[in-house]
């Protein structure tokens, strides 16, 4: 259905969009969620199956498993900081999202374990690609119930583990 618009001596006509109450994509893109994703969320969050997992947009239609880390028990902000940075080596130059289990002990001594959610959208990508990510973003990150950050990151340098420890250490 289309609905007229006056703008001054321009008439513009924009489509109203439809939405079926059942169905299963959530995102405002459109993008849906592939049911694993919560699955392996929860296995991170509860049994530190992996150390870290990257989902992607697949044909742009949904959203899926991309890549996941081996479990790393680390227990020192350097075996961490180490666990970090091959993970940042995986991610590509593509938008993805991320989840990341911080594990370290804190300069007070005690055992942090945090998960936090990444959202890398490269400067140098694909301007509708990088749309189609940061629309469906907050669709993603709901079955994530209990993360304790989330971060974004448009280059390398935003990728700073020291800066991501901090801020999850003060929470």
């Amino acid at each position: 259905k289309e609905v007229e618009r006056r703008t001054g001596p321009k008439t513009i006509f924009l489509k109203r969009a439809r939405f079926k109450g059942n169905s299963a994509k959530m995102a405002m893109s459109g993008i849906e969620i592939d049911p694993a994703i919560t699955k392996l969320y929860n296995d991170i969050k509860i049994g530190h199956t992996n150390k870290w997992a990257t989902f992607k947009i697949e044909n742009k239609k949904k959203i899926v498993i991309d890549q996941t880390g081996e479990p790393n028990p680390t227990t020192t902000k350097e075996e961490d900081k180490e666990s970090f940075l091959e993970f940042i080596k995986q991610i590509g130059e593509e938008p993805r999202y991320a989840v990341y289990d911080f594990r370290f002990t804190s300069s007070e001594g005690r055992l942090l374990e945090k998960l936090a959610f990444l959202f890398w959208s490269p400067d140098s990508g694909n301007i509708k690609l990088k749309m189609v990510y940061a629309s469906s973003k907050d669709a993603i990150k709901k079955p994530f119930t209990g993360l304790a950050a989330a971060f974004e990151a448009h280059d390398r340098a935003d990728l700073d583990y020291d800066a991501f420890a901090a801020e999850l250490g003060k929470k």
